[in-house]
Protein backbone atom coordinates (compact mmCIF):
# COMPACT_ATOMS: atom_id res chain seq x y z
CA UNK A 1 0.00 0.00 0.00
CA UNK A 2 2.86 2.47 0.92
CA UNK A 3 4.27 1.86 -2.63
CA UNK A 4 0.79 2.32 -4.36
CA UNK A 5 -0.17 5.20 -2.47
CA UNK A 6 2.31 7.17 -3.41
CA UNK A 7 5.00 7.35 -0.32
CA UNK A 8 8.44 8.02 -1.20
CA UNK A 9 11.43 6.22 -0.06
CA UNK A 10 12.02 8.02 3.23
CA UNK A 11 8.14 8.18 3.93
CA UNK A 12 8.73 4.43 3.63
CA UNK A 13 11.91 3.43 5.35
CA UNK A 14 10.00 6.15 8.41
CA UNK A 15 6.94 3.99 8.53
CA UNK A 16 8.26 0.57 8.52
CA UNK A 17 11.30 1.70 11.07
CA UNK A 18 13.87 0.86 8.87
CA UNK A 19 16.86 2.66 6.33
CA UNK A 20 16.23 4.20 3.16
CA UNK A 21 18.98 1.78 1.78
CA UNK A 22 17.10 -1.62 2.90
CA UNK A 23 13.82 0.38 1.10
CA UNK A 24 15.64 1.09 -1.76
CA UNK A 25 17.23 -3.08 -2.09
CA UNK A 26 13.62 -4.46 -1.22
CA UNK A 27 12.05 -1.92 -4.14
CA UNK A 28 14.24 -2.87 -6.20
CA UNK A 29 14.07 -7.01 -6.06
CA UNK A 30 10.43 -6.22 -5.53
CA UNK A 31 10.34 -4.72 -9.03
CA UNK A 32 12.51 -7.32 -10.29
CA UNK A 33 10.28 -10.08 -9.64
CA UNK A 34 7.46 -8.46 -10.45
CA UNK A 35 9.05 -7.41 -13.93
CA UNK A 36 8.30 -4.08 -13.88
CA UNK A 37 10.36 -1.17 -14.50
CA UNK A 38 9.35 1.73 -11.57
CA UNK A 39 6.61 1.78 -8.69
CA UNK A 40 4.14 3.16 -10.93
CA UNK A 41 4.17 -0.01 -12.84
CA UNK A 42 4.70 -1.94 -9.91
CA UNK A 43 1.09 0.21 -8.03
CA UNK A 44 -0.99 -0.49 -11.80
CA UNK A 45 -0.19 -4.37 -11.69
CA UNK A 46 -1.57 -4.73 -8.52
CA UNK A 47 -5.02 -2.96 -9.59
CA UNK A 48 -5.40 -5.13 -11.79
CA UNK A 49 -4.99 -7.83 -9.96
CA UNK A 50 -7.22 -6.51 -7.49
CA UNK A 51 -4.76 -6.42 -4.49
CA UNK A 52 -5.62 -2.94 -4.05
CA UNK A 53 -8.81 -1.34 -2.24
CA UNK A 54 -9.13 1.82 -4.56
CA UNK A 55 -10.82 4.13 -1.53
CA UNK A 56 -7.61 3.41 0.14
CA UNK A 57 -5.09 4.41 -2.72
Amino acid sequence: MLIAGGASTAQIARTLHVSERTVKRLTAGLLRTLGVANRTEAAALAGRAGLLDPLDV
